[in-house]
Parts: C-alpha cells; sequence; structure tokens
C-alpha cells in the first residue's frame, strides 16, 4: 500500500507540473502575479549563499555564466515556474544585494530541513528550517505593506497587499529530513517512525501560511 501512495503521489506531481509548465493543457491559461517560494537547495536561489557565501564554480557556469546562488550549474525548476507564468526569477529572502521582491520572494535556503536541525539530530547545513521560513514569511507580510505605503521606490521593490491571497505558493522540502537519518546509519525502520511527525510538521506549516 505505501508503495502504491508513493506512485499516487509522483503521479500527482507530474500532472500539476505538467499542467503548470504548459498551460496550453489547461482549460484557461495559468495566471499568478506572484510566487511565494519555501524549500532547501532545489529551489534556493541565493539564500545560503547570501549567509555563508556564493556556491562556488561550477555552480551557475552553464546558464548564468557566474555563481547565481543556486546549486546547480543552470535554472532550477522554480526558475521555469517564473519563467513560464512570465514572472522574474525570485530574489531570495535573505539576499540584500540587488533583490526585487515586488513579484515574489524566496524563502528556501539548502539545506533546510522540515523538522527544526535539533529535531533531525543536528543534520543540515542550514539553521533556516521551515518554520523559520514561514516566520520570515508572516514578517516580510507585515513589513512589507508598512514600507510600501511609505511609496518611491518601495512600491518598485516589494508586492502589493492583494498578490499575496492570487499568488502561487510553492514548496519543494523534506528530502533532508530524510537523508538525516541514513547519514546517522538509522534503520529504515526508525526512519519510517519520525516520518509521521515530519508530515504534520509540514502541514501544520502550510496552515499557517
Amino acid at each position: 500500500m505505501e508503495t502504491q501512495f508513493l506512485r499516487h503521489v509522483a503521479f500527482g506531481v507530474v500532472i500539476w507540473a505538467t499542467l503548470l509548465l504548459y498551460p496550453s493543457t489547461c482549460s484557461k491559461p495559468c495566471s499568478f502575479p506572484a510566487i511565494f517560494n519555501f524549500g532547501d537547495s532545489n529551489s534556493d536561489t541565493g539564500g545560503l549563499s547570501a549567509a555563508f557565501g556564493q556556491a562556488p564554480y561550477p555552480n551557475g557556469e552553464t546558464y548564468f555564466r557566474t555563481p547565481s546562488g543556486r546549486y546547480s550549474d543552470g535554472r532550477l525548476i522554480i526558475d521555469i515556474i517564473a519563467e513560464t507564468l512570465r514572472l522574474p526569477h525570485l530574489s531570495a529572502f535573505l539576499d540584500s544585494v540587488g533583490s526585487n521582491f515586488s513579484h515574489g520572494v524566496n524563502f528556501a535556503t539548502a539545506g533546510s530541513t522540515i523538522r527544526p536541525p535539533n529535531m533531525t539530530i543536528q543534520y543540515g547545513p542550514s539553521p533556516i528550517s521551515l518554520d523559520v521560513q514561514s516566520v520570515e514569511f508572516s514578517d516580510f507580510h507585515r513589513r512589507s505593506q508598512i514600507y510600501r505605503k511609505k511609496g518611491e521606490f518601495f512600491e518598485k521593490l516589494l508586492p502589493r497587499e492583494e498578490f499575496y491571497s492570487q499568488a502561487l505558493y510553492t514548496f519543494d522540502i523534506g528530502q533532508n529530513d530524510l537523508t538525516a537519518g541514513y547519514k546517522l546509519n538509522m534503520s529504515i525502520e526508525q526512519i519510517k517512525a519520525y516520518v509521521p511527525d515530519v508530515l504534520g510538521q509540514f502541514s501544520n506549516v502550510i496552515k499557517n501560511i
């Protein structure tokens, strides 16, 4: 049953990605004014690099021709999604240089986990777990509207209030919670035992956001 469930999840992800990346397959084109992303290295566009130094070559060399904060030599899926929706690439929340948040924010950082690091047995290079990313989002939402009212360049760099209810919210995280167990030589049964807690915390964050 577990294998069948995983197949259904994987199938659902493929269908979702196909409909999003190829809007012509939808009855109506997909349209979102902004994207708010949460995750780990799969979708980090500069968060960890801003905090601990740029991801070195060969990261970034294929598409951006320079280190771009991504742990990839090219673009990430979140970049392709943004381009397909005709939105700019997401700036990382932690990156204070050259960032533009007018059409969304990326809270993902490489190495992040769903559970706080101390609950994932001190594993993971990033202390910015999903619950921290959720707090960052809430704080950004509140403060962005305070500063946007000041006008001038703030209006150009921060999202409109209505974008928060109209935006696409994406989550790509959880792999580090599982690999933590393997790296600590835990058995499959031991890892399975804490999966419900991982999913429970993931669900709580989504509800709060």
